[in-house]
């Protein structure tokens, strides 16, 4: 993996983890970014995420709040083209 690539995935990364916290969804309540893969045409940002409890609840919260977020990641992160959030449970990932 280039250092280019791994390094804009270190600051999504953290960018996102911030701003999840900052939605105060108490279904993100103890949700944790593990890991983020953005695809080779750096369209589609894979964000793995683990939840203390019902995951599939901070998933739907996590969908919803998509465009909030992309917003935020344009204000903190220099691209292009931001890509679109696919959240994904971290058992889900790529080994």
């Amino acid at each position: 993996m280039a250092y280019g690539k791994a390094h804009l995935e270190a600051q999504l990364k953290r960018a996102l983890a911030e701003e999840i916290q900052a939605l105060e969804d108490p279904r993100l309540f103890l949700l944790t970014v593990e890991a983020v893969r953005l695809s080779k045409d750096g369209s589609v940002l894979s964000v793995y995420v683990e939840a203390f409890r019902e995951e599939e609840g901070a998933l739907r919260a996590l969908s919803r709040a998509e465009r909030r977020l992309v917003a935020a990641l344009a204000r903190r992160v220099r691209m292009r083209r931001l890509p679109r959030l696919e959240f994904l449970p971290w058992r889900a990932s790529p080994a």
